[in-house]
């Protein structure tokens, strides 16, 4: 039984997986995938799958980016001292260091500064301006990764005869502030054509904008591309859309981090035990290495994260990382004990009934709530603002659910709001503790509507545990990197027999199945769901759905799920079944069933065929199963795919067809008796004929096939 909350998205067009296999040399799963993501033409699949050049846009398509450059440059050549104005989130500290490396690479009398989350907050804070305008005599801030929101510390910073250029990615407020310029992808008055960059991303045009003296850029060799690791690690971290130009920032950055890491983010690699020579992906960033660096601004100075990233000393980038993971320890107990007392607020169905959540302690670490509310998002299905109360006020970290854009939802309540920015995803928000109990009166009123309980899993495709192999993972892994915009496909493995159910972690909070795979054995996990766990230890069989990835410990790589959702059905012990079955009821047609075909069929529920005890049927009832509808099934197949090499991918044709081996091959003999096809090179070509034969006419199909039900 496939829960009926799983959606087997719509299969891709034959004709067009097979030609982009042909013109680009892709196997039928790269290929389907790319169809199945509306990348359908050999230009539009090449590009994904190799970004070049012609994916970057210019920098001076932005709004003031000319005014700018020019204001950055007088500074940079008059030794104008510049104060760089970061963020102490990942987006934010790349940012600065952008920045900051490209000033000083000009010589600039440079001065990066990265606010405390506790006393300084997030984005321009006068009081900060004040002192550090005192402390360096800047006659210029550069803001990176914030500014749009800052009226007040900008129009001060004015009257000082202080310049003040934002460049920023945040949502934009009505009113911007009254800056030198304005360096924003979705700036009202611009044109730029991509709006989704991050704050990194914005820095890094600015950085080339600067590098290139009005130049405009030819190729990659006149890219700053010595910043692409930062771009990439401020892109993934911040959850931006992982298209258009992001796409390649992030595949060439990742190639970086691989081959060439700068010492700090070698020394964090290291520290969080990702294996010499391993793939550097998004999850990478996303589960190693950006953790580690939120970690910094959560619970200290992020001024250390800065040092790391910009020391050129090895010695001096393993004592920061070694810091940095002391830090990363302690963050993780303290998410731990407020999750657990979030949760218990969320017995109350005053709160827990809420369209969108607001939890609310007196004494949570501040640093720490945005990570709680993407573990609560992740097991309520619904946007969360986790908060604490600091001096008065609630303060806090918002998270959105699935495309949701909470940012805009929660901007009806602005008035309710002592501080409020993000973007759709993630925010911050503060509020009094009479203004947190009247926002969660109108946030029930004004999502009255909203229900986030209906949204199904998107599967790609249902496949057997004999097709996960390290081949298969490699075609689904051309599709890299994954992210916001390129979802990981998820596939769906049906009633897999388990070898052995573990529990992980100091609190047995976290769960691992092992099955066989296709060669060797599967470790399919979920994290931080202790429910699971205490229902899965006593079960023998799971349907699960997740994305596949690979994990190298101790010089050995195994693939694994990352579990999406898991059910455990009760397996009955089935009856004997008779010869005489008849083959198409018992294959489930018409009985709304999942296929396994990852190509050719359209979304199906509910219940698939019965098989004994979980597990595959028998060869031989298999076979007494194969009827003349199979046999037409097969040459339809074998017809529309003469171009494809059968023998080499033989574990998706089996997938595609719900074949087992032994049968599809004496299938196959059936038609070589008939002179129906012939095999050339691994490719089974179909022989055209106009007289007609019977399949009881073959010797191979009266020994193993006569007496099947047609």
């Amino acid at each position: 039984m496939v829960p009926t909350n799983w959606q087997l998205l719509d299969q891709p067009d034959s004709a067009l997986s097979l030609k982009l296999q042909a013109q680009l040399n892709l196997t039928p799963v790269t290929a389907g995938l790319l169809v199945q993501n509306g990348i359908d033409s050999v230009n539009a699949a090449r590009a994904f799958l190799q970004p070049d050049f012609a994916s970057i846009h210019d920098p001076a398509e932005f709004f003031q980016m000319d005014q700018a450059v020019e204001r950055i440059q007088e500074a940079v050549f008059s030794g104008e001292p510049i104060v760089v104005y970061g963020d102490y989130d990942v987006d934010g500290i790349t940012s600065t260091a952008i920045m900051v490396e490209t000033l000083t690479s000009l010589g600039a009398e440079v001065s990066p500064y990265i606010p405390n989350r506790f006393t300084d907050g997030y984005g321009p804070n006068r009081a900060t301006y004040e002192r550090l305008i005192d402390e360096t005599g800047a006659g210029l801030i550069i803001t990176v990764d914030n500014g749009v929101g800052g009226q007040e510390a900008i129009d001060w910073a004015k009257t000082q005869g202080v310049d003040v250029v934002v460049t920023d990615h945040h949502a934009l407020p009505d009113v911007l502030p009254d800056a030198y310029a304005i360096i924003h992808p979705r700036h009202p008055e611009g044109t730029y054509p991509f709006g989704e960059l991050s704050g990194a991303g914005v820095a890094f045009k600015v950085a080339q904008a600067i590098l290139a003296d009005g130049q405009p850029a030819q190729g990659l060799e006149d890219l700053p591309t010595e910043f692409l690791d930062l771009v990439a690690l401020g892109a993934v971290a911040d959850v931006v859309s992982l298209t258009d130009e992001n796409r390649a920032f992030v595949t060439w950055g990742l190639k970086a981090i691989e081959e060439s890491p700068r010492p700090g983010i070698a020394a964090l690699l290291k520290s969080a035990k990702h294996a010499k020579g391993q793939a550097v992906l998004a999850e990478t960033i996303g589960f190693k290495l950006a953790p580690r660096l939120n970690a910094i601004g959560r619970l200290a100075d992020g001024q250390l994260g800065l040092d790391l990233l910009l020391t050129k000393d090895e010695d001096q980038a393993k004592a920061i990382a070694k810091e940095v993971e002391s830090l990363n320890d302690e963050r993780r107990l303290l998410a731990d004990q407020v999750l657990a007392e979030a949760q218990a607020q969320l017995q109350d169905p005053e709160i827990a009934e809420s369209p969108v959540l607001l939890v609310a302690g007196n004494d949570w670490h501040q640093g720490i709530l945005g990570i709680v509310a993407a573990r609560l998002v992740n097991l309520f299905h619904k946007p969360v603002v986790a908060l604490t109360l600091v001096d008065g006020l609630y303060k806090g970290s918002g998270r959105s659910c699935g495309d949701f854009d909470l940012h805009e939802f929660l901007s009806a309540f602005a008035d309710q709001f002592t501080s409020f920015g993000g973007h759709a995803g993630a925010l911050g928000v503060s509020m009094t503790p009479e203004a947190l109990t009247n926002v969660r009166q109108q946030v029930k009123v004004a999502g009255v509507d909203l229900d986030f309980s209906d949204q199904p899993l998107a599967v790609n495709f249902v496949i057997s545990p004999a097709m996960l192999t390290p081949e298969f993972y490699q075609q689904i892994a051309r599709l890299e990197p994954f992210g916001q915009g390129n979802p990981q496909p998820i596939v769906a493995l049906e009633d897999v027999s388990l070898q052995e159910v573990k529990t992980m972690g100091a609190d047995n909070q976290h769960l691992k199945l092992n099955f066989a795979g296709g060669r060797g054995q599967v470790e399919a996990l979920a994290f931080n769901q202790p429910e699971l766990v205490a229902e899965a230890l006593t079960k023998k069989t799971a349907t699960l759905a997740g994305g596949v990835g690979v994990n190298t410990f101790a010089g050995k790589t195994r693939l694994q799920i990352m579990i999406e959702d898991v059910v455990f059905p009760e397996i009955e012990e089935q009856p004997a079944v008779s010869n005489q079955v008849d083959a198409r009821t018992n294959r489930g047609q018409g009985s709304g069933q999942v296929s396994s075909n990852p190509h050719q069929q359209n979304v199906q529920q509910n219940q698939g065929p019965s098989r004994p005890g979980g597990q595959v049927s028998s060869l031989t009832l298999a076979l007494q199963q194969t009827g003349p509808a199979d046999f037409a099934k097969l040459y339809k197949y074998l017809y529309s795919h003469q171009q494809l090499d059968v023998i080499g991918h033989l574990e998706m044709v089996l997938s595609e067809l719900s074949f087992q081996e032994k049968q599809f091959k004496l299938m196959i003999q059936v038609f070589l008796d008939l002179k129906f096809v012939k095999i050339s090179s691994g490719t089974i070509l179909c022989i055209p004929s106009s007289s007609k034969k019977s399949l009881e006419s073959s010797t191979t199909y009266q020994r193993y096939f006569a007496g099947s039900a047609g």
